[in-house]
């Protein structure tokens, strides 16, 4: 009788053991990054989530007609929720043409810059902002026409994950 009772005793926490469960993980609940993920370095969750071209971004003729321009180009990278920050980055610049009245802005390319990489310490702060919280990109432009064109800004994280962003870009008057 004694073994009876311990037999089923037995059967029953190993039922509710089995048996018994909490719902779900936590990438269950909706968050956007998964943390379960066992393939994800802890630190690539900190990493930029997007792009973003500032407002200061500006084309500036140079007073001499013989001289390049210089397009200013102010970027920022924003992590998963929004906060501006410094991080290891390749960046590509592309300027297009403006196709007004297009499903598509981007018209012909102009020009395209090689990448510049910040991954070396020192030269991603040469480029860094800290009182704008922003990289800073003087990319020199061979003269243009009148007329506005768009900036594609594309940004290489050190996992390869793209990010993109366009700004309309008018020249100052």
């Amino acid at each position: 009788m004694r073994a009876e009772t311990i037999v089923s005793k037995l059967l029953f926490i190993f039922a509710i053991t089995i048996f018994a469960g909490c719902g779900g993980s936590p990438s269950d609940l909706g968050f956007h990054l998964d943390f379960a993920r066992p393939d994800v370095a802890p630190c690539e969750r900190y990493g930029p989530a997007r792009i973003d071209i500032l407002p200061l971004t500006a084309l500036a003729q140079a007073p001499d007609s013989r001289r390049d321009s210089i397009l200013s180009v102010y970027i920022c990278l924003l992590d998963s929720f929004d906060s501006q920050i410094k991080a290891p980055a390749v960046f590509r610049f592309e300027l297009f043409e403006h196709a007004q009245r297009s499903t598509d802005p981007k018209g012909r390319r102009l020009t395209i810059w090689p990448d510049i990489a910040l991954t070396d310490p020192a030269l991603n702060n040469n480029h860094w902002q800290d009182f704008l919280r922003a990289y800073l990109f003087s990319l020199p432009v061979q003269k243009l026409s009148a007329g506005d064109y768009i900036l594609h800004a594309t940004c290489i994280t050190p996992s390869d994950k793209r990010l993109y962003a366009d700004f309309l870009v008018r020249p100052a008057r």
